[in-house]
């Protein structure tokens, strides 16, 4: 199921999401993408989507990040700006500022 751009009602099926930084590995600049995306591995930069960004279990991110959904299971720490849901799940965990359309945090997510 694709994540659907005109809704921001809940967490954004990962069935097209494509995993791009794997766990284990560390990379730091400016990504950029335009479709959904997940980073479960270091980053420090800057990241942009203009789709769902899924911070994985595995990442640890520090970066200025921009996108039109986030889903936050790893850690995150950093400026934030969130077109749609700034969802935190539980076991995610961030550290920063953030504006976003809406904030959801799950029993569990940190949220500072």
């Amino acid at each position: 199921m694709a994540a659907d751009k005109n809704h921001n009602d809940g967490p954004v099926p990962q069935g097209g999401v494509r995993t791009v930084l794997f766990p284990n590995s560390s990379i730091s600049g400016k990504l950029s993408y335009t479709l959904p995306v997940k980073i479960d591995s270091r980053f420090t930069g800057e990241l942009k989507s203009t789709d769902l960004l899924v911070i994985g279990a595995n990442a640890q991110v520090d970066a200025h990040v921009s996108a039109r959904h986030i889903q936050l299971e790893g850690k995150l720490s950093g400026n934030v700006q969130v077109v749609g849901c700034f969802e935190i799940m539980p076991g995610g965990e961030f550290q920063g500022e953030v504006r976003a359309g809406e904030i959801k945090v799950h029993s569990g997510g940190v949220f500072d």
